[in-house]
């Protein structure tokens, strides 16, 4: 079969029978098949639809799923070339749907083929559109929208630059009628269920160009469409809360703030854990003071004013921050590791100890031991329901529809579809599976569960994946035997904390420094996205900010100047930290009429660099050619092997000398070491 027709039907029973009528008098040329998917519809007239139209194949749900569910189970009913998912409201034109078909065959490129859409009356309507923008949606969706009607952002998302009256290939198109390629839904994946309706079609479009295929419209293929923009109806109306619903699992799936978010969700964890303890003593510090109050009557000493409790209050804040990051409560990974009840008291009775023992050290007669004696109790009941309350939400996020972590599976496929088939519903794992990288090249690409996990190529594109489906976790099935540059590659991921899953066997990784998690009904081995010691990364960055911005001031005017004076060029040359991998920032250079790197008055490029984190204040020396030295791999011990560290460049380090002066001149004369490292690389290629 070449054509599979999908109609996913709710409540419209007229506009169905018209649509079945239409595709009676205007019927492809191709063998095809028919099936009308319909969600638990409670209208009378489908059975006489049904009746009349027996050439149809019929799925009645007996719940409404959505559209985009119900689309999936028509996709699964016929093995064609090609699907057409039509809206019940579409009316099929005398060889509309041929004109498609002719143009996919013509553009094997293209995943997936738009028709031209008009209204009743004739007129087209604008179903090729460019991707949301902020600027669209607070223009289309808030009241800013009546406010300039003539919006550029609006004009441009629905493309009136276009004559929409020629072939081009387009961002995304109105799913109102779709011209799919099986092949594309192979490689690509179904339609997203987490969209119940709306979006649906903008989230395929976007993937399909994820995936290297083309959105194709074809003005020639015309179908008339009874568009109701049910979203714009008001709040009161259920179609706005889906479309809004649907807006929020878009920009949750693809937004860029979403996604930083969850790249330095533990930075953001430790650091909320950290406030909501803060709040903890400080509303037992508060209520240890009421309690005194209300019970003066029964003390002969008056109790001072709370302001004379402002330095131990302020205090008690610093001390309980140095105890918990020293005794690890703020701990990378230490959130997701279960309570220990004597390690939590260790860290309670630290606080509460020192701090009595401060007060009688200090010999201060305002303070109350009525109130220190009241706040042990209570910061342990605080701290307690605090951690508890905070674990708790977390884990609701991390389970529910919205915090679920974009998770890529590297294996065999074989591994994966049998760990796939006995792990349930992978949302109560907290994973949104984006789709699976073969462990080996050629060892497959079949999609996997019914397509909702496709295959994304080898092992090879790892780096390359992840950035373009902006993946939070990844998780292997197997230990990484490719040598140096393959531990460069999952060293980079793990500086752009993505989370690394191992589910494997060997206990002795758990001895070197893993965490050991849940997965499923097993057991993995699970090393935690960026630094072991956040709040030494933190001070390293904020040294490097500071150090970048009065750098930036030296080198603006002299950078300018070299734009500007004879003989003074600037190109942009691959530059990495030794033994980085090849997906190390692009950083430019100032060069002279000699080719070689400038000095640090010259090069402004690298200080803009250092304020932007992209190079440390302290590093390795940075090299022009990243080359992998497979003699490392064979001496690297298991520990090495598992803590991934990725060499970070700097702008002077261990390499520029021993003592100040001669780092300070290395520095002024050759910044990040380029010149150093070149002619060491130089001398070693010559021996």
């Amino acid at each position: 079969m070449k054509l599979s027709i999908v109609i996913v039907h709710y409540n419209t029973c007229d506009d169905l029978a018209r649509c079945l009528e239409s595709l009676r008098r205007c019927p492809p040329r191709c063998d095809y098949g028919v099936i009308v998917v319909d969600n638990a519809s409670t209208s009378e007239g489908l059975a006489a639809v049904r009746e009349r139209y027996t050439e149809v194949q019929w799925q009645l749900n007996e719940d409404n799923e959505g559209y985009s569910r119900g689309c999936n189970t028509g996709l699964a009913a016929h093995d064609s070339q090609y699907v057409l998912l039509l809206n019940p409201d579409i009316v099929i034109q005398p060889g509309a749907i041929d004109i498609l078909l002719d143009a996919a065959d013509r553009h094997p490129k293209a995943g997936i083929v738009g028709p031209q859409l008009l209204n009743e009356d004739g007129s087209i309507q604008e179903s090729c559109r460019r991707f949301y923008t902020l600027a669209t949606l607070l223009m289309r969706r808030t009241f800013l929208g009546k406010i300039f009607p003539n919006s550029r952002a609006v004009s441009r998302h629905l493309m009136h630059d276009f004559d929409h009256q020629s072939q081009r290939t387009v961002d995304w198109v109105l799913g109102g009628c779709l011209l799919v390629r099986r092949d594309a839904i192979s490689r690509v994946g179904a339609m997203d269920e987490r969209f119940f309706l709306y979006f649906e079609d903008v989230d395929w479009c976007y993937r399909m160009w994820q995936a290297g295929y083309e959105v194709l419209y074809i003005p020639d293929a015309r179908f008339v469409h009874r568009h109701r923009r049910q979203s714009t109806a008001g709040v009161r109306d259920k179609s706005f809360w889906l479309h809004l619903g649907s807006l929020i699992s878009f920009y949750e799936k693809w937004g860029i703030l979403v996604y930083l978010l969850k790249r330095w969700r533990d930075p953001l964890n430790t650091g909320l854990f950290w406030l909501m303890d803060l709040v903890a003593l400080n509303t037992a510090f508060l209520g240890a003071y009421g309690l005194r109050a209300a019970a003066t009557p029964w003390f002969d000493d008056a109790l001072f004013p709370l302001d004379e409790y402002r330095p131990l209050h302020l205090f008690a804040n610093l001390l309980m921050t140095v105890v918990f990051v020293f005794l690890g409560r703020y701990r990378s990974g230490e959130l997701r590791r279960p309570v220990r009840l004597t390690s939590r008291l260790q860290q309670l009775a630290s606080v509460s100890l020192l701090l009595l023992a401060s007060t009688y050290l200090s010999h201060q007669s305002v303070y109350s031991r009525a109130v220190l004696l009241l706040f042990i109790p209570l910061f342990t009941i605080t701290a307690t329901v605090g951690e508890t309350l905070f674990r708790s939400l977390r884990a609701s996020m991390e389970q529910g529809y919205l915090s679920l972590e974009r998770t890529l599976l590297v294996g065999a496929p074989g591994e994966i579809a049998a760990w796939l088939a006995s792990a349930g519903d992978l949302r109560e794992l907290g994973l949104d599976p984006v789709g699976y990288l073969t462990s080996r090249t050629g060892d497959g690409t079949e999609s996997l569960t019914q397509g909702d996990i496709p295959c994304l190529g080898d092992a090879g594109r790892l780096t390359t994946v992840v950035q373009r489906y902006r993946i939070a976790q990844v998780v292997f099935w197997q230990w990484p035997d490719g040598g140096l540059k393959e531990l460069r590659n999952l060293a980079w991921l793990r500086s752009r904390r993505i989370r690394l899953r191992w589910r494997v066997d060997e206990a002795s990784l758990l001895r070197e420094g893993a965490r050991s998690d849940p997965f499923g009904a097993d057991i993995s081995a699970v090393l935690d996205p960026g630094s072991v010691n956040p709040l030494g990364s933190a001070l390293s960055r904020l040294g490097g900010l500071l150090a970048g911005l009065v750098l930036s001031l030296l080198t603006c005017l002299p950078f300018l100047l070299s734009h500007l004076g004879p003989g003074w060029t600037r190109r942009v040359t691959r530059v990495h930290p030794e033994g980085a991998p090849e997906t190390s920032w692009d950083l430019p250079l100032v060069r002279g009429r000699d080719g070689r790197p400038r000095g640090l008055i010259w090069q402004a490029p690298l200080c803009w660099a250092l304020c932007r984190g992209r190079l440390a204040w302290r590093g390795a020396p940075l090299t022009a050619s990243a080359r992998d030295d497979e003699a490392r791999m064979h001496t690297a011990s298991l520990r090495d092997l598992w803590k991934l560290e990725l060499p970070e460049g700097g702008m002077t380090g261990l390499w520029a000398g021993n003592g100040l002066g001669e780092k300070m001149m290395n520095l002024w004369l050759d910044p990040a070491g380029i010149v150093r490292s070149g002619r060491r690389a130089n001398e070693e290629d010559s021996l």
